[in-house]
Parts: C-alpha cells; sequence; structure tokens
C-alpha cells in the first residue's frame, strides 16, 4: 500500500476522521471490522429505536478523540502512536451485545473484554471462528502492530489504564474520569438515543487539558465542562444504559445463555449479535422463546422492586448478589407457583455496574489554578453530589412473563426475605 494512501470516513459525531499508515491498515483488519455487527448499546434499541450504532463506530470515535488529545498535548510521535493505536482497538475483545454478554463470561470464567482483548493482542486468543479464516487474507491486528514496530504489550498497558514508567497521563488518556473512551461513548449514545444528556462542549474540554506531574489535569477555566461530563456520564447511565426495559431484555438473553445445556459463554465472544441469535434459537424451547420475544419485543415485566434508597434491605441485597443464592430464589418462585423454569428472574444490578464501568464514582480531578494543583472538590459540590447518586434506581427487581405477574407480586416479599 502507498504510503500516501488514506481514507476518509465520515462521522456523524467527529465529522471527516482520516486513516493512514499504520490506522489505515488497523481499520481493514478482522478484529476491528467484526465489531461492524456488534452493537454498542445491545438491547437499548428496545427502549430508543435509533440506538443502531456499533462498536466499531465507537472505536473510530475514541481514535479520533485520542488524537486530538495528543495533538492539543503535543506528545511526542512514539506517545502518539502507542494511545491512539490503544484507542481504536480497545474494545475488539467484545463480544455480541457488548455488556449483556460480558457480565455472562464475567461471572463465569472471571474475565471481561478487556481480558480478552489483551489475549488477542497477545496471539492467545484470535477472533475467527472455526473455518472462517481461510476466506480472510488481510493481516491480523497483532501482525500490522508487530510491522509498524509497535509494542502491543505497551499497547495493553495503556488500554487496561496500568502506567508504564513516568507516562502515567498516557494510560489516563484511556482510562480516567475524563477519557477518551467515555468523552466519546457519552457523545455517540445521547446523538443516537435522542436523550440530550450526552451533550458535551468537547472541544472547550481539549481547549483546557493539561498534564501536570506525569498526569492528566484541566485549568481552572475548565471546570464547568468536566462538570457536564461528569453529569452527563450519571444521567446517561441511569437514564440509557440501566433503564429497567433495556435491562429486561438484558435479563432475558442473560437468562437464555444461562440455561442452555451446553454452555460455553467463553466462546461466545467471537460471534456477532445476528449468529448469537441464530446460534440461541437452536439450542432448545426455552432459548428459542426468548430470542421470538426479544425479536417481536414481548418482555416480561416488572412484578416487585426494592428502590435503592431502601437501605433496610441491604443485607439480603448482598446475599442475593451471589449468582447461585439468586438462582436458588428464583427455583423457590417457579416451584411454588407452577411457572416454568427461567420465566422469574430476580435482579440485583449494583454490583454488575461497577464491574462493567469501575470509572462511574471516579470524580477526583486535579484542576490547576494559577500554577497551585487543587482539587476539583475544591471548586464544585457537584462531583460529591453526583457519586452519591443512586444508579440504577431499584437494588432488587424481579421481572416475570406478564401471566405470571401478580402472582409473582403477591409472593416476592415472603420468598426473597421470609
Amino acid at each position: 500500500m502507498s504510503s500516501n494512501s488514506y481514507k476518509i470516513v465520515q462521522d456523524p459525531i467527529h465529522g471527516n476522521i482520516r486513516f493512514s499508515g499504520i490506522f489505515l491498515d488497523l481499520l481493514e483488519s478482522p478484529e476491528l471490522q467484526r465489531l461492524h455487527n456488534i452493537k454498542q448499546l445491545g438491547f437499548a434499541d428496545k427502549v430508543f429505536p435509533g440506538a443502531n450504532h456499533t462498536r466499531l463506530e465507537h472505536s473510530l470515535g475514541a481514535y479520533k478523540m485520542a488524537f486530538t488529545a495528543a495533538e492539543i498535548l503535543s506528545l511526542p510521535k512514539e506517545e502518539r502512536l502507542l494511545v491512539e493505536c490503544a484507542a481504536l482497538l480497545h474494545d475488539i475483545g467484545h463480544g455480541p451485545f457488548s455488556h449483556t454478554l460480558e457480565s455472562i463470561i464475567r461471572s463465569w470464567f472471571g474475565v471481561d473484554h478487556v481480558d480478552i482483548t489483551e489475549r488477542i493482542l497477545l496471539r492467545e486468543e484470535e477472533v475467527f471462528e472455526e473455518g472462517e479464516k481461510r476466506f480472510i487474507d488481510f493481516p491480523s491486528a497483532v501482525d500490522i502492530l508487530d510491522r509498524h514496530g509497535v509494542d502491543r504489550r505497551d499497547v495493553i498497558s495503556l488500554i487496561r489504564g496500568d502506567p508504564k514508567g513516568r507516562r502515567r497521563y498516557l494510560a489516563q488518556l484511556l482510562n480516567s474520569p475524563i477519557d477518551v473512551d467515555q468523552l466519546d461513548y457519552l457523545l455517540r449514545d445521547g446523538y443516537y438515543t435522542g436523550v440530550a444528556y450526552g451533550t458535551i462542549d468537547v472541544n472547550r474540554f481539549f481547549q483546557t487539558l493539561t498534564i501536570h506531574n506525569n498526569s492528566l489535569a484541566v485549568e481552572r477555566k475548565g471546570v464547568n465542562v468536566v462538570e457536564s461530563i461528569l453529569m452527563a456520564r450519571g444521567l446517561m447511565y441511569s437514564s440509557v444504559y440501566f433503564h429497567k426495559t433495556v435491562r429486561i431484555a438484558e435479563l432475558m438473553f442473560s437468562k437464555a445463555i444461562e440455561l442452555m445445556e451446553d454452555a460455553e459463554p467463553f466462546e461466545f465472544y467471537r460471534y456477532t449479535d445476528a449468529e448469537m441469535f441464530s446460534l440461541l434459537k437452536n439450542k432448545g424451547d426455552f432459548q428459542r422463546e426468548m430470542v421470538t420475544r426479544l425479536k417481536y419485543r414481548r418482555l416480561f415485566k416488572q412484578a416487585y422492586m426494592v428502590n435503592m434508597v431502601d437501605h433496610e434491605r441491604d443485607e439480603e441485597v448482598k446475599k442475593l448478589e451471589v449468582p447461585s443464592y439468586r438462582n436458588e430464589k428464583e427455583q423457590d418462585f417457579e416451584e411454588k407457583l407452577g411457572i416454568p423454569k427461567g420465566h422469574v428472574i430476580v435482579d440485583v444490578p449494583q454490583r454488575e455496574l461497577f464491574l462493567s464501568e469501575p470509572r462511574i464514582d471516579q470524580v477526583d480531578i486535579p484542576v490547576i489554578d494559577e500554577k497551585v494543583v487543587r482539587n476539583i472538590r475544591e471548586f464544585t459540590p457537584m462531583t460529591d453530589a453526583i457519586k452519591s447518586r443512586s444508579i440504577p434506581d431499584w437494588s432488587i427487581m424481579v421481572v416475570t412473563d406478564e401471566k405470571y405477574r401478580k402472582q409473582v407480586s403477591r409472593v416476592a416479599e415472603r420468598i426473597l426475605f421470609g
């Protein structure tokens, strides 16, 4: 490929994004192209019909944001290359329906999409299913990084947010309360869902971004835009990512996988959304029912809920966070009420929230005020208010088929806490 070759990708969020050199090669890699077929927000389109954008779109956007940040911060060429590669490749370990499948893989195997991304970049895993590789003659992301002399372990370190040496700010560009990953997904998800909470003045933010003592910081004039980023994050989680109906669809999908007799969830990350649906549809009557319900949006309904602010139930919530104990309670509902297996689901989302997004309560950001470093909390009470805000609205939710809803509601207190 000519050294002058480049490609312009038109993006609704960032406008034209230019790819050349190693990034043009990576753009064509199978690892990135697979993300064309994985929706960024899983089942959010059941509530927000426009939310059909993909993991690939987000990856390109994160790359563009990393490119802009690196330019604003005047990073050396080697550092720019690393952080831009890491931003572009940070989601290649995501499986079908993104975080929905990830919660199952994490529960069963103790790994998440970052772990899988690392394995892919270390050649311990690959994205191809059996028999696919012979049809693809384009080099893998690993081959491309090696050919261009990019240290894959350095890329992994940035994706993980592990600082190496004195370059803490590079890791923070991908893992911090104000990283480029979050900036893109908040803008992009807000745009496609039509929810206004994701609106952020990114240009203003980059104008105030700086490096101090090898860490990312913002200048005093950037406090307002950081407030908007943190507020957007909290509101998007409560209004979109953990919307009750979206969550119910995710629970139904998860239960279909959980009740597969020969389930090997770790292998599922190679699939696309459509392939995962096709697989489930042929794995049994319950799986076919769940897929069909999701296809036609015939979702389970909430039968019982404990509000997050109800701290009298905290001890019971802790117990229900253990999958085996939760499954026992679901079985109690089914046996006592004569409900078919899998048709009562108990949801305890708080622990999963912090595992899927550990940055959700991170608000400590250095602010440079007349050459003095201060914590952003000294300038605004909003950060602590955002941190203390409950996401989602419930600590426990029981969902079931509409026809069993009243029965489940009547006995929920007794079965869960009796």
